[in-house]
């Protein structure tokens, strides 16, 4: 399994941190978490194109988490190299409904014309998609938001929050995992509702008894502060923090 970070950042525009994006690399399939502003040009740096992409994932329908796939989905129907490959999106309950608003309010101009495009909603279960066994759980951010585990044939177990505050469900996904990639949009004494700090974030990564805690999605006062020093107060393991392209490999 490996994981690339596409994006580290907000919805604050940020030359260093591009919207919220991770590529999961497993035996083969490509498969993206969340699609935020930027992930488009950063899946090219890596030369990945529309074509490449087998999976989307999303943890909720915020801009910054998603605005990408309108940007894939167009690109995808130009007339001189149209996508061919199916495509999936596995996102919470009601992302079919939003996703169909989405295509009425382009006049239908994202509509896949030359490949199946299937909308696979998933509230809190496991499934398999391929050789990945994916669970899911609510997390404490907005009624669509869901975290997500992932299993590899191997054993190796990836988890990852998208958007939420404290959320035992997520302390859940992340139990004993290999990695596990959460937010960390403010300092502890700039906390804003419904998103972590880096204390929540250790405490959080401390309870699962995961192995690596990735910190990401950084709003800009996170580069002014020492979150690394803060987290490690409350958790004692391998603490990264994301930047744009970052790789890990389980």
């Amino acid at each position: 399994m490996k994981i690339t970070i596409l994006g580290s950042g907000t919805l604050v525009p940020n030359l260093a941190r591009n919207s919220a994006g991770v590529l999961l690399e497993s035996d083969g399939v490509r498969s993206l978490i969340d699609f935020g502003y930027g992930n488009v040009h950063q899946l090219l740096r890596l030369g990945i194109t529309y074509h490449d992409i087998d999976r989307i994932y999303f943890t909720h329908h915020h801009p910054d988490h998603m605005c990408d796939l309108i940007y894939f989905l167009f690109s995808a129907r130009y007339p001189q190299d149209p996508r061919r490959r199916p495509l999936e999106i596995v996102a919470g309950p009601g992302f079919k409904a939003y996703f169909d608003k989405l295509m009425d309010a382009f006049n239908n101009w994202l509509v896949p014309k030359t490949y199946p495009l299937e909308i696979l909603e998933q509230d809190e279960e496991t499934r398999q998609y391929g050789d990945l066994q994916v669970t899911t759980k609510k997390v404490a951010h907005i009624e669509i938001s869901r975290g997500f585990r992932f299993t590899d044939p191997n054993g190796k177990t990836m988890a990852i929050s998208g958007d939420t505050d404290y959320s035992p469900g997520m302390v859940e996904l992340g139990k004993n995992a290999d990695l596990m990639i959460l937010e960390c949009s403010m300092p502890d004494d700039l906390k804003i509702i419904k998103h972590l700090t880096p204390t929540l974030c250790g405490q959080m990564a401390r309870e699962s008894g995961c192995q690596t805690l990735c910190l990401t999605h950084f709003y800009p006062p996170c580069d002014m502060a020492d979150v690394l020093q803060t987290c490690q107060r409350q958790f004692s393991g391998k603490i990264i923090l994301a930047q744009d392209l970052t790789v890990i490999d389980l």
